[in-house]
């Protein structure tokens, strides 16, 4: 009896034949998949200074008129610093560039400051590097900027010291026991 191994979806396909090893293609697809998810949804926290602050900013998609809420400074309520401060929107845009990518068709996350009419007034930074403008309508989603300020993990709490300290009691009956 003769057993043949079926031939992988990567032979079919003729990818392998065409020069690229299996192993090169594997890391392409992995490399893609990774660059699917993490460019999906909400990025990660990037951590900038800007006015010698820390903040941690983030994206989400949606619109003006579903989001009001997030459209306003954090004394407010809202996660938009720069809310009704151009200037304020152009330092965090420039200081992000491309650090949460560009999930706007080659520009990154919209930095919205302002209403007007039916248009939200944002700033972004484009794949080159440089600083724009735009008035997207309040209804059609966008990925838009947001930031919390950043915080630093806190001291241990009270509970894990006294976890550390008994266990560090038994250690030491231990040690002089033997």
């Amino acid at each position: 009896m003769i057993i043949t191994k079926p031939a992988s979806p990567l032979q079919t396909t003729g990818l392998v034949k065409a020069g690229l090893g299996k192993a090169a293609l594997k890391s392409a697809i992995g490399v893609a998949l990774a660059m699917g998810v993490l460019g999906a949804g909400q990025a990660q926290a990037l951590v900038v200074t800007v006015g010698g602050q820390q903040w941690n900013v983030t994206t989400f998609t949606g619109t003006y008129t579903a989001n009001t809420s997030k459209f306003a400074l954090p004394t407010g309520g809202g996660v938009m610093p720069w809310w009704q401060n151009q200037t304020l929107a152009d330092s965090f845009a420039t200081t992000v560039g491309s650090g949460l990518g560009f999930p706007n068709l080659g520009n990154g996350p919209f930095f919205g400051y302002l209403t007007s009419g039916s248009n939200v007034q944002a700033k972004y930074t484009d794949s080159f590097g440089d600083l724009g403008s735009l008035s997207p309508s309040q209804t059609s989603a966008r990925t838009w900027a947001q930031a919390t300020p950043f915080s630093a993990p806190g001291p241990l709490p009270a509970l894990g010291i006294a976890a550390a300290f008994g266990f560090s009691r038994k250690l030491r009956k231990r040690i002089k026991g033997h």
